[in-house]
């Protein structure tokens, strides 16, 4: 086989890869929440439910950089977390079709899910860099993300319309029905590892991993040249998870949206932040990372505190999509910043590193959320008082944001634009924040 058709054959791998992975992300990752609450979690423990297990992924994903070592190339280390992740949902399809869940299990299925797909995050970047040609990057990277996107819509419509007919059908349909999502889940990502095995592993010599030491990972990112913007991210993270966590609880408790209705508001938010994406690529290419970063942070400042306004669908809506414009925003020039300032060799380590004090941040951010409504009360006031909080914290991270080194002319256009089109799937994977 010629060089560019195994080019070719891995490009069209990679992307039916992707394709798999965003509906199982679809179908199945974004109503995690939900299905917490349809097996008869309260409110707090809900959210707490699924930032808590996240830590714990965060902290099973440690291991990656040895890992690599160990399996002998990123493209195996991969395999390896992607079936790790299909394992994940067994415990949650169970549940699902008993009716029930004991709390450890349900925590053990999301830390597998978020372990695993944390761990695969810096891997996979080391992999695809290898692979993709950097001429190529920027317009390869922009088709397979738009394929990416109508995949992921798609897996939402798909599970948002189960669990309607379920919700509507009443009795024990509405759990059978996230078992068939889950199901679904589980099968995109199998069905994803077998492009993931037909890709070529990263040529000989072509990918540079090097080890921080262990006693130093933890503290690596704070301590380099990226050091100031991750004490912003994290500042940021706390803040924005003190709300996020609950935004479901919200809808569905306080607000009593159907299924249905919370679809609309979850496809809304990934619709407005994936045509928002391309739009501040060139944004950013013309006025740089740093000017979008500050402009992204205060309105999601804003958009907080318009989440306390007095609930309405209609009103919600619209928040959705302006959350989603405002987080493709920070989401994109953060991704820049810190691709810019960590080095090639160390991206692996650091980017772990990273996913583990961010999570870290994220479970704190929720246990001030919750210790706030239980404080106020759950209901209209005590929601309205973490969507306050959150809007203001947001607005203080701006303090150590003010610290961080404004981004070089030298690195803008082409690089910009290029890191844009690849940021999806390169940086461990989050919950989907959504306000």
């Amino acid at each position: 086989m010629t060089r560019s058709r195994l080019l070719r054959r891995d490009l069209c791998n990679s992307t039916a890869d992707g394709a798999a992975y965003s509906f199982m992300v679809g179908v199945a990752e974004a109503y995690f929440i939900p299905f917490a609450l349809a097996i008869g979690m309260g409110e707090v423990a809900a959210g707490l439910a699924f930032t808590i297990p996240y830590l714990l992924g965060a902290t099973m994903q440690l291991v990656g950089p040895w890992g690599v070592d160990w399996v002998g190339s990123p493209k195996r280390w991969v395999i390896l977390t992607a079936a790790t992740q299909c394992a994940s949902f067994v415990p949650l399809i169970v549940g699902a079709v008993n009716g029930s869940i004991p709390t450890w299990l349900l925590v053990i299925g999301f830390a597998m899910y978020w372990g695993s797909a944390i761990g695969a995050g810096p891997a996979w970047s080391a992999w695809v860099a290898a692979l993709v040609p950097q001429r190529m990057r920027a317009s390869y990277f922009g088709r397979r993300n738009r394929i990416c996107q109508v995949f992921t819509l798609a897996g939402l419509a798909t599970a948002g319309a189960l669990l309607a007919a379920g919700e509507d059908a009443g009795g024990p349909w509405l759990l059978l029905a996230y078992a068939l999502t889950f199901l679904m889940g589980a099968m995109g990502r199998g069905y994803s590892i077998q492009f993931l095995a037909k890709q070529s592993g990263p040529p000989q010599g072509s990918w540079r991993h090097s080890r921080v030491r262990p006693r130093a990972l933890l503290l690596r990112p704070l301590l380099g040249e990226e050091g100031r913007l991750v004490l912003f991210l994290l500042c940021f993270q706390f803040a924005a998870q003190v709300a996020s966590p609950f935004v479901a609880s919200y809808f569905i408790r306080e607000l009593h949206f159907t299924q249905w209705e919370y679809f609309l508001g979850a496809a809304t938010l990934f619709s407005a932040k994936s045509v928002a994406s391309s739009v501040f690529g060139e944004l950013i290419a013309r006025r740089g990372a740093m000017h979008t970063l500050r402009v992204g942070t205060i309105a999601l400042g804003v958009h907080a505190l318009l989440f306390a306004l007095p609930g309405s669908f209609g009103l919600m809506i619209a928040l959705m999509a302006m959350g989603g414009v405002c987080w493709a925003a920070y989401e994109l020039a953060s991704f820049i910043l810190l691709l810019e300032r960590t080095h090639e060799e160390e991206r692996t380590s650091v980017l772990t590193s990273l996913a583990f004090l961010n999570a870290v941040t994220l479970v704190l951010g929720s246990l001030a959320g919750g210790a706030i409504l239980e404080a106020v009360g759950l209901g209209r006031w005590g929601y309205a008082a973490i969507f306050v909080a959150s809007g203001f914290l947001r607005f203080a991270a701006l303090i150590p944001l003010r610290r961080v080194e404004p981004d070089s002319a030298s690195v803008r256009g082409e690089r910009y634009l290029d890191a844009a089109t690849s940021a999806s799937g390169s940086l461990p994977s989050a919950p989907e924040t959504v306000t």
